[in-house]
């Protein structure tokens, strides 16, 4: 119901129009994402644990994501905004949302195992970052499932916790992928202590 010359007149677009939207509703998860970091970080003095950072680093994610079917599909717009054939991800999109949480993490993560070399904390954000997206897409999935199907009776078989409300699969979710994941950086890179 919007007048196209309004479109290109203000956004220059649909193809802006689609950008500009998903810049401001990132925004703000950038910004709540990083403040939550430096929280961390502050009541640590600077010391967090690993725990800590990759337990912010999951509940920031899932809490922009896992809030609503409509979150879900939001991040699956980002996903092809970042992965399809038409990516913008080295334009603003990846400098001004994706690096800053990047960079922001991975401080905290040498700072939390300050022998970790960036290359392994590079390995060690995609593995977490690709985790949470499993379980969101898993979520999204389910939801589209009638319930009657057997596809779906299977699933649920499967991984009962898609049954269960959405913040509650979440908390979960998060749970697991922090437990699961500091295990992993532990038994690979172990704490030095001086």
């Amino acid at each position: 119901g919007v007048n196209v010359a309004a479109v290109n007149y203000h956004v220059q677009g649909k193809e802006n129009l689609f950008h500009q939207v998903i810049m401001r509703r990132f925004v703000a998860q950038r910004d709540r994402t990083l403040a939550a970091l430096d929280q961390v970080l502050a009541r640590s003095q600077g010391q967090p644990d690993l725990d800590q950072v990759v337990g912010t680093l999951v509940s920031q994610y899932l809490g922009g994501v896992l809030t609503s079917t409509e979150s879900v599909n939001f991040m699956s717009l980002i996903a092809r905004e970042m992965h399809g054939e038409h990516s913008h991800s080295s334009g603003p999109f990846f400098k001004e949302m994706i690096a800053p949480i990047f960079q922001a993490f991975s401080r905290a993560m040498i700072l939390a195992r300050p022998q970790l070399e960036q290359e392994q904390v590079n390995w060690i954000i995609a593995s977490i970052v690709g985790q949470i997206h499993h379980f969101c897409f898993r979520w999204k999935k389910g939801q589209s499932m009638s319930d009657d199907t057997e596809e779906k009776q299977i699933i649920l078989r499967a991984f009962p916790a898609l049954s269960l409300p959405i913040d509650e699969y979440a908390r979960q979710v998060g749970k697991h992928i922090t437990n699961f994941s500091t295990a992993a950086i532990d038994s690979l890179y172990p704490e030095v202590r001086p």
